[in-house]
């Protein structure tokens, strides 16, 4: 009988996509085949895929045509073959993006683009920091509820978050909540608490589930 690590790698499989490899089809196969966990990740090439430093309009718009029918396709299979209930799907990016603004506030800007006085051709909306205010995920099966819009943000720049903000941890507490793992868990590394979510503290947003 293999070891623990060693199922634990045979069971975490980690795929990394481009537009042509067919990897979404590749996931679904993984999760028939029993993979625990299953990562598709785009590729960092600067100012291409999701580095919307520039053109940023137009650069999302790309991104979408890649990601929309493969993950509705994906959705569809799953449910298809009774594995939705038990498959939590993620979608999710590192943060959101301010729509107008390059760099931080009253600093200059440096190794990105040129910024212009004012905004006069459709690529200079793709100028933006980085933006932690607001920010969305998509959880499609797993229990997750179908439909459903949880939060609020303003209609008005800056755009915050302003009904039901959920910080990282609850987020994290919610996923490991569909998997069947305490949002307290802890594993001892070097002689300290290494914690699922921060502290320990991480609070399921059980709205977000049926």
């Amino acid at each position: 009988m293999p070891n623990t690590a060693a199922r634990t790698r045979r069971n975490r499989c980690c795929v990394r996509w481009t537009r042509r490899t067919g990897c979404w089809l590749r996931a679904r196969r993984l999760a028939e085949a029993g993979a625990r966990f299953v990562e598709v990740t785009s590729e960092y090439i600067p100012f291409k895929n999701w580095d919307t430093h520039e053109n940023g309009h137009q650069r999302l718009i790309d991104m979408k045509r890649q990601i929309d029918a493969p993950i509705a396709q994906l959705v569809l299979d799953l449910e298809e073959r009774g594995l939705l209930n038990r498959t939590l799907i993620v979608l999710a990016s590192e943060f959101g993006r301010d729509m107008m603004l390059e760099g931080k506030p009253n600093l200059p800007v440096q190794n990105q683009v040129v910024v212009p006085e004012s905004v006069t051709e459709p690529k200079h909306y793709g100028m933006h920091r980085h933006f932690t205010d607001a920010g969305s995920v998509l959880l499609f099966g797993g229990g997750a509820r179908r439909g459903f819009l949880y939060g609020k943000t303003a209609e008005e720049r800056p755009c915050k978050t302003i009904e039901n903000p959920v910080p990282i941890e609850d987020l994290h507490a919610s996923i490991y909540r569909a998997m069947g793992i305490p949002a307290d868990l802890a594993y001892e590394v070097e002689k300290r608490p290494v914690r699922v979510t921060l502290d320990g503290k991480g609070k399921v947003v059980r709205e977000l589930f049926a």
